[in-house]
């Protein structure tokens, strides 16, 4: 039937149906952008609102109660204070910190602990007939033992529900004793502000916002409900118990009635706890559903204008035409040597052929071009890919089973292959040398000379003890090489006996390495001294400086390049040595594997959203001689 149809006839339909498929399309893609647009949109509040809430309770934390405290902690910890005006003091610091309500002082081997309480809470209770002593005391020994491990908070709540409250327990060891014993203060906070902000907030109108704990009950219910169904509640109670970076999530799913929920949770920094909010899809694809009922209507008129247009455009195609589409049906299967013998005319039909075998010259060359160009493209990576896998093979990867020492090594190029190397060396039985290496720019060019130097070096440092005698040389023979690239690299060496722990170390111009030392099972990380120094493969003879440290057991010695430091968010804000040196007292308990990779694995997060500007290495050696 369809064959024995007028050309216009066929013409008319195809255009028609050519008109409305792309026309049903196109609104069935904007709605379904509109849509995810839509859902994108109520995640973010969503994941804004939890996260707001989330914050403010962490600013409560710090700013709120944690800094009053310390400064209580201060002003208890003054020698010229006597027991009673210390427990004057506390009454009426007590007072004046907003949520407190109550202050134990447990001083070691004496009972009973002195309280404090706020007069106002003190009356609710004894007014409910309760023994503030009985009530809210904790046992004395169980609060030195809190302090001794190092607890900062009581993970679980009191409940006291004659007052349908809950408390929460800060920890705060002094630092001088009374009468020559381990003090301790113990703060008991209410928090009605929490309940408050998030029973009132105006978001819950359209959504529901729950605080909830570790094992996933709602923190202010007074039957602590279980949101066992819930995949928000699951997913934010998997990252709290985890113990590992606390980052706000968002967290789609279908509950048991079948309904599209959309959640978002945010834990806490400074609490087991997450904020978690929830909203039913159905709610927020409203306007949706008014946007498909538009667009309905805007496919039936679209509709009634194809037909019209496409009778318009049959009429005035000829004959001719078909060729032009036979041949576009050849170009479309493959035949790049099909053409249009219409070119010669000189009307629109005409132009309409030269351009179109001028496409497909052009189309030719074009393929020829980009299969050149492909066939180059895959020779580089594969060339680079082989580079980066020598290049790796460089860097340590077994490190040795060493009694004494400690040490584990990473280096992320910032490209395929990049100028950073970390190295050490076993001089002999008692001395360990340990290297670090960092060349200007990045690329093969920088790798390359990263080798040529690695190799020098290594040669140099087993013929010669002394740091900065070794990078002399090794600066020497580097300038003598002449590179033409104005290549230069900047090198930290030390050299460690391992029986005394004493290091010597030198440095052309590399950062300093971090030092840890360990004390009450904390450990501060410092910068080593600086020293008179420059870069090494610039000048001949240049003056290097030396010096020398003593590593005492326990120890963690960190070497790194400035791709560390450098690293930038997406405020474009550095990470900088201070945060370095912080994330590293958290982390220098585990061992050096563990530490290493939790610090390459934080600095990673921080820059998510920038890419790796610069390549990061870093080297961490734990001095820990038996006996």
């Amino acid at each position: 039937m369809f064959h024995a149809m007028s050309l216009r006839t066929k013409l008319l339909i195809v255009f028609v149906v050519l008109a409305l498929i792309p026309l049903f399309i196109a609104g069935r893609r904007m709605i379904d952008i509109t849509r995810n647009e839509l859902r994108s949109t109520i995640n973010n509040e969503l994941l804004l609102v939890a996260d707001q809430i989330a914050a403010e309770i962490d600013a409560v934390y710090e700013e709120t109660w944690r800094a009053p405290l310390e400064l209580m902690r201060s002003a208890v910890d003054n020698p010229n204070l006597g027991p009673a005006e210390k427990v004057s003091l506390l009454t009426s610091a007590t007072s004046e910190i907003p949520d407190l309500v109550a202050v134990q002082l447990t001083v070691e081997g004496i009972s009973p602990p002195a309280l404090a309480l706020k007069e106002p809470f003190e009356l609710s209770m004894r007014s409910n007939g309760l023994d503030p002593t009985e009530t809210i005391v904790i046992e004395p020994d169980r609060v030195t033992d809190l302090a001794v491990r190092g607890v900062e908070r009581i993970p679980s709540l009191q409940t006291i529900e004659a007052l349908d409250t809950k408390l929460m327990t800060m920890i705060i060891p002094l630092d001088r004793p009374i009468a020559g014993r381990r003090a301790t203060l113990a703060a008991r906070f209410q928090l009605p502000r929490f309940r408050e902000r998030i029973v009132n907030h105006p978001f819950r109108e359209t959504a529901s916002i729950r605080l909830i704990d570790s094992d996933g009950r709602t923190v202010f219910e007074q039957d602590s409900t279980l949101f066992s169904a819930s995949e928000t509640v699951r997913a934010a109670v998997r990252q709290i118990s985890e113990n590992g970076a606390r980052i706000a999530e968002v967290s789609p799913y279908v509950n048991r009635n079948g309904r599209q929920i959309l959640g978002a949770f945010a834990p806490s920094l400074h609490f087991d706890w997450a904020v978690v909010v929830e909203m039913e899809a159905d709610k927020a694809y409203e306007a949706v559903n008014q946007l498909e009922a538009n667009l309905l209507m805007w496919l039936i008129v679209g509709g009634g204008v194809a037909v019209i247009g496409g009778i318009f455009f049959t009429i005035t195609l000829t004959h001719p035409l078909r060729r032009l589409t036979g041949a576009a049906r050849n170009l479309a299967g493959g035949d790049l040597t099909t053409r249009v013998a219409e070119s010669k005319r000189r009307d629109e039909i005409g132009q309409l052929a030269s351009t179109f075998n001028a496409m497909v010259r052009d189309l030719n060359r074009y393929i020829e071009d980009l299969t050149e160009t492909t066939r180059e493209k895959e020779r580089v990576e594969s060339e680079l890919k082989l580079a980066h896998d020598i290049q790796q093979s460089f860097l340590i990867k077994n490190f040795p089973d060493d009694p004494d020492l400690e040490f584990y090594g990473v280096c992320y190029p910032a490209r395929e292959v990049g100028g950073d190397y970390y190295d050490y060396i076993q001089l002999d039985d008692q001395h360990y040398g340990f290297v670090i290496g960092d060349v200007s720019g990045k690329g093969p060019g920088a790798a390359l000379f990263m080798a040529v130097g690695r190799t020098l070096f290594r040669l140099l440092a087993t013929v010669e003890k002394s740091p900065d005698v070794v990078l002399s040389e090794f600066n020497n023979w580097l300038c003598r090489l002449d590179n033409g690239a104005n290549l230069f690299i900047t090198v930290f060496y030390g050299v460690l006996n391992r029986e005394t722990g004493r290091m010597r170390y030198s440095t052309a111009g590399h950062n300093m390495p971090l030092l840890g030392h360990r004390k009450n099972g904390l450990y501060t990380f410092e910068a080593l001294p600086r020293l008179k120094t420059m870069v090494a493969g610039m000048l001949e003879d240049i003056p290097l400086g030396s010096d020398e440290t003593t590593l005492v057991p326990g120890d963690v010695f960190v070497l790194y390049t400035d791709g560390l430091t450098e690293a930038e968010n997406e405020k474009e804000e550095e990470y900088g040595e201070k945060r370095l040196r912080n994330l590293l007292g958290e982390t220098a308990r585990q061992t050096a594997e563990k530490c290493t990779e939790a610090v390459i694995r934080e600095i990673k997060d921080y820059q998510i959203g920038r890419p790796q500007f610069d390549d990061m290495t870093m080297f961490t050696i734990r001095y820990q001689p038996e006996g």
